[in-house]
């Protein structure tokens, strides 16, 4: 009985965390929270990078659809004017995040992660939440820009249907690795 007596007592005295153990627990859990916070902010940023470029090919399969319907009906010249219309009224229906036309609009009145049409400049815009991983040339990455163009015009002499896409007004790379 001594010797269980004896044990229990070594134990009660010794039982505990000193204060380095709490410390070095505690650095190891905020090293492991930091590190998939980081992981969880980049999956944030390859999803929203993800959902906007599957709304443009969304618009350049509308816009692909809406040339062949027109060359099929024998009116392959008036796809030009695609080049200057809203590209979403191509869509079935718009994306969730679509807050319409709206010309030339306040900061405060856009919402990170949502696309507009500006009828004074022709651009599709998206409006980005998660920049960390993206640079646009030549100016600030809260907005991205887009407008139809026609696919070049041949070099070869021949006359051709210019098909129309949707591309960026200034180049921009989303690169997370």
């Amino acid at each position: 009985m001594g010797s269980f007596l004896g044990r229990a007592q070594a134990l009660a005295r010794g039982g505990g965390f000193t204060l380095i153990e709490v410390v070095v627990v505690v650095c190891i859990v905020a090293v492991l929270f930091g590190a998939g916070l980081d992981r969880l902010l980049r999956y944030q940023e390859l999803a929203e990078r993800t959902a906007v470029e599957l709304n443009l090919a969304a618009i350049n399969v509308s816009l692909t659809s809406k040339f062949a319907a027109l060359v099929a009906a024998g009116r392959g010249d008036s796809i030009e004017s695609e080049v200057n219309a809203n590209p979403v009224k191509l869509l079935l229906r718009p994306p969730e995040n679509y807050l319409g036309e709206l010309y030339s609009p306040a900061p405060e009145q856009l919402i990170p992660r949502s696309w507009y049409y500006d009828p004074g400049s022709g651009d599709l815009v998206y409006v980005t939440n998660r920049k960390r991983y993206l640079s646009v040339s030549g100016q600030p990455a809260d907005r991205l820009r887009f407008g139809v163009v026609l696919s070049p015009p041949s070099t070869a002499g021949i006359r051709e249907l210019r098909q129309p896409f949707i591309a960026p007004r200034q180049a921009y790379v989303w690169i997370i690795g």
